[in-house]
């Protein structure tokens, strides 16, 4: 998301004092991209807002299930859906066909939680849910792509992240407000969240064309090359890459889950079930007021130097979760663990995307982000589940503790190895020279 801000500042600037020409605003199918998702992100956000307090206080589920449930909303099932997604799209011209049918499987899952009340059956509903994210990434960014010049490109997917941004602000807040005037009443709030997913599908195939003729030809993928496997794995993820993805995925093999640091919080703090859902808030408004100098910082000092600093905030975000567990804890160290939390998205959300996307051809750009995205969505999925564990097995100071001392040992082997130097990465990765 941060250089999408950098696109559009960029592009406001080049502009500055020129006469606007014909024809500069953006396409209508821009909007009804970003309608479709803001509406869905209200409904996907509302249900990962309670989702901590309604699995472990009114379903009774231990930290190890919640593990499990977490880790798959949070990304595990979208592992084959993000690389099925990204090879279905490359080339096949079934853009709006591909990613309907993610919006449906959401739609699908939004509507069997109504009727679960089980552990196996919300793993299952969260497992479709995160599919149907998945599947449709790849599709919805070629139809956006394909619907602007390549000079509005970043003006086109800034406004589309910033729509989908003020739908996980909305989800959140509305979902507080529900649980506050209908307090425990959780299908009156799943009810809600498939109506917004249900408004969003119906936009998407309303409004939103299979096909842009006017700049289809200038940005949709290049057909298939006959070129083998192993000339295709190269292609995407060259072996600097691989070294990155290595990197990043054992990163995110020690970073405490966003649902697994709410359901501390909200143990700790002992609030309220309807105030459960205001924490995603400040996380997402402390990622808003940050993305944007983030972005600039990352686009001169390195990429990849950021990404590595986010983690290193993880640390004292650690501290801040174990101080946590004691009694009665200040209101200032709740305000603390979500501004580090919000920084830490801020930080990793984007810029490690950015990264990966000026080191490969743009002819793989699609594969190698997807390729990136399941690794670390693998990962992340581990992290939810050995967290989990640790929690059941000992307590949540020991599975922190665990988690900071395997954090540590991963920075100190980026320190030891200095992968920015050693991993062979290409120039674009490093801060451009003036």
């Amino acid at each position: 998301m941060p250089m999408y801000f950098a696109e559009i500042y960029n592009q406001w600037r080049s502009r500055r004092g020129a006469q606007r020409q014909p024809g500069q605003a953006l396409p209508r199918t821009v909007y009804a991209l970003g309608a479709t998702s803001l509406l869905t992100d209200v409904s996907t956000e509302m249900v990962a807002s309670v989702l901590p307090v309604y699995l472990m206080l009114a379903l009774h589920l231990s930290p190890a299930e919640f593990g499990v449930a977490d880790g798959l909303f949070r990304g595990g099932a979208a592992v084959a859906a993000l690389l099925l997604g990204g090879a279905l799209t490359y080339g096949s011209g079934r853009s709006k066909l591909i990613a309907g049918a993610g919006y449906a499987m959401s739609v699908l899952a939004k509507l069997a939680l109504l009727a679960s009340g089980t552990f196996a059956a919300i793993v299952a509903c969260l497992a479709l849910d995160r599919m149907g994210k998945g599947l449709r990434a790849a599709p919805r960014d070629t139809i956006l792509a394909a619907s602007v010049p390549s000079h509005q490109l970043g003006l086109a997917f800034g406004t589309h992240r910033a729509m989908d941004g003020a739908g996980a602000l909305a989800g959140p807040l509305l979902a507080a407000g529900l649980l506050w005037l209908a307090p425990q009443q959780y299908t009156l709030l799943f009810l809600v969240a498939l109506a917004f997913a249900v408004a969003g599908i119906a936009i998407f195939g309303r409004l939103v064309p299979a096909t842009a003729p006017a700049f289809q030809s200038a940005t949709a993928p290049a057909a298939r090359e006959r070129l083998s496997l192993r000339a295709h794995w190269q292609r995407c993820l060259p072996p600097a890459c691989r070294k990155l993805l290595a990197a990043a995925m054992l990163l995110s093999l020690f970073t405490v889950s966003e649902g697994m640091i709410y359901a501390q919080m909200q143990q700790s703090f002992a609030l309220e079930p309807y105030m459960q859902p205001l924490l995603p808030v400040g996380t997402a408004a402390a990622f808003l007021l940050l993305a944007a100098p983030i972005g600039w910082l990352a686009d001169r000092a390195g990429r990849l130097r950021v990404f590595l600093g986010a983690h290193i905030v993880l640390l004292p975000l650690y501290g801040l979760l174990c101080g946590a567990a004691g009694a009665t804890p200040p209101v200032w160290q709740a305000a603390g663990l979500v501004l580090l939390l919000g920084c830490y998205v801020a930080a990793t959300d984007g810029v490690l995307m950015a990264a990966v996307a000026a080191a490969v051809p743009p002819a793989a750009r699609s594969m190698s982000l997807a390729l990136f995205a399941a690794g670390i969505a693998a990962a992340k999925l581990a992290s939810s589940v050995l967290f989990g564990l640790l929690w059941d097995r000992y307590d949540v100071n020991g599975a922190v503790l665990v988690y900071g001392a395997g954090l540590l040992c991963a920075l100190a082997l980026f320190a030891l190895f200095n992968p920015l130097r050693l991993a062979g990465l290409p120039a674009q990765l490093l801060p451009e020279t003036p």
